[in-house]
């Protein structure tokens, strides 16, 4: 090496080649070499096979590559098959041939097509929330071509709310990719064992909902998200680290807003593009979005009660008086606020969670039309039924014949039960109440509940005698009760 630099060192200067030889007591061809290499010069040692271990070569390969024994395992082997050399010496030569595996670490960079992949993770900071040091998890979703991200904040990590964080991101890009690349977590993965792989069964109905096919990242190998994990690292730099926030749903806003004001115009270092230019390219070719959001089959169901309210872990809560009876689905969001959907997936009703069990949360825009439309008195009742059903004065007259006491309750109950539904369905339910001659509203709302309302029979001579519909309706026993006080019970 010192003679290297010399030599260097004394042609800078402007001393001939022949003079620099003589000067080091050198041949002139080692002064030329010298100034030709631009690498210092390095010492290798020629490598040489112990000849007791070089007829193993072979032997020792298959047991390291193949079969994954370890190098006691391999030395015993060897001592059976003759091997008489030093620990040493064997320990050195495998020590060689590990070297010519090529590390678990070296990878080519993988770049997808437009429209083709998306990566999505989660990472948990402490954010100082007015005042209060609150754990909050960021889930992000990364489009591979574009590199366009999306960030969705909750305040906790059950399967719903990773679910509605890939959702939430799928519907801010207005599609899905073909691949969706996801680690190994339970709420994606049973068992992550290559041997036995296993998918999470809702995960699967999940990715069936938007024709996505699930990826799972190789058990260990983080890198391979790469395009997702080093945005989480820019994210705690440049927006959670050393700041303040008034509450969590501040931090959702400026989220956003750092989002599409920062992150969304920032050239990407690899691409030398803003995300959202070349998003414009992987727009096109994004797979559709379905009609409605995703509704798993084990999606926690409610039935709406007639005073408009839903149960959820011990409180109550409104939805708009028209879905009074029916069925709709609920799930919490961001682990603050409880979604109630209808069937379709539209979002009816969105209140914040309540922090204490008994509460009764209610929206006054969810009864305002029922109190407009409903009358209280009996007189002004059987107009409103009589206008709006001109056709049904002996079903009127039937109903106050069994109802006596209680009327005016069930007059309420069939008016607001015919805000739900179409005017042809109640006729036809009218229909089949004057046949079983049963009239109430809770046997109405049995008929109107059934999937396919059943068809009015058509005229015919004396019918054999029918026997009730199977619905499951309350038992009305104020009919008997009339009997019982001498009252007439029938027409």
């Amino acid at each position: 090496m010192d003679e290297w630099a010399s030599i260097r060192f004394l042609r800078v200067k402007g001393i001939s080649i022949r003079a620099i030889a003589k000067q080091l007591g050198i041949s002139r061809n080692t002064v030329r070499r010298a100034l030709a290499e631009d690498e210092p010069p390095e010492y290798k040692r020629a490598t040489k096979v112990n000849p007791q271990l070089e007829p193993f070569t072979e032997v020792i390969r298959e047991m390291y590559y193949k079969k994954h024994f370890i190098g006691t395992r391999i030395l015993r082997e060897l001592r059976q098959l003759g091997y008489q050399g030093s620990q040493s010496a064997f320990y050195r030569h495998l020590k060689r041939i590990a070297a010519e595996k090529p590390s678990d670490k070296v990878s080519e960079r993988y770049e997808t097509a437009p429209g083709q992949q998306a990566q999505f993770d989660w990472s948990t900071y402490t954010v100082n929330l007015g005042g209060i040091m609150t754990k909050v998890i960021v889930y992000g979703l990364v489009l591979g071509y574009s590199r366009r991200k999306h960030y969705w904040a909750s305040l906790d990590e059950t399967q719903a709310s990773i679910f509605e964080a890939i959702e939430e991101g799928f519907w801010h890009f207005g599609g899905t990719t073909k691949e969706l690349l996801i680690d190994n977590p339970k709420a994606f993965v049973v068992n992550p064992n290559p041997q036995s792989f296993q998918w999470n069964r809702r995960f699967l109905e999940f990715c069936g909902h938007y024709r996505v096919q699930p990826v799972a990242c190789r058990v260990g190998r983080p890198r391979t998200k790469g395009k997702v994990e080093r945005p989480f690292y820019y994210l705690e730099e440049h927006f959670i680290k050393g700041r303040e926030f008034e509450n969590f749903e501040h931090f959702c806003r400026e989220l956003e807003r750092f989002e599409s004001e920062e992150l969304d115009l920032l050239v990407h270092s690899t691409t030398q593009e803003r995300p959202i230019d070349r998003f414009e390219r992987e727009r096109a070719v994004l797979t559709p979005l379905p009609t409605g959001r995703f509704v798993g089959t084990q999606e926690q169901f409610r039935k709406v009660s007639w005073d408009c309210l839903i149960s959820f872990e011990g409180s109550r809560y409104s939805v708009p008086y028209q879905y009074a009876g029916k069925q709709v689905w609920v799930r919490t969001s961001q682990g603050v606020k409880l979604l109630v959907r209808d069937q379709e997936g539209k979002l009816i009703a969105s209140h914040p969670l309540s922090s204490r069990k008994g509460a009764i949360i209610l929206v006054e825009d969810h009864y305002r039309g029922l109190r407009k439309g409903t009358p209280k008195t009996r007189a002004l009742l059987e107009q409103a039924f009589l206008e709006r059903f001109p056709q049904q004065q002996i079903f009127l007259e039937k109903l106050y014949a069994q109802q006596k006491m209680n009327l005016v309750i069930h007059l309420r109950s069939i008016l607001a039960l015919a805000e739900n539904y179409p005017a042809k369905t109640m006729e036809k339910a009218f229909s089949l109440a004057l046949e079983y001659n049963t009239f109430s509203h809770s046997f109405i709302a049995g008929l109107l509940e059934q999937e396919n309302p059943l068809e009015i029979p058509p005229e015919r001579g004396p019918a054999p005698i029918v026997g009730l519909p199977s619905i499951s309706i309350k038992p009305d026993l104020s009919v008997y009760q009339d009997l019982l006080s001498g009252g007439n019970g029938h027409d």
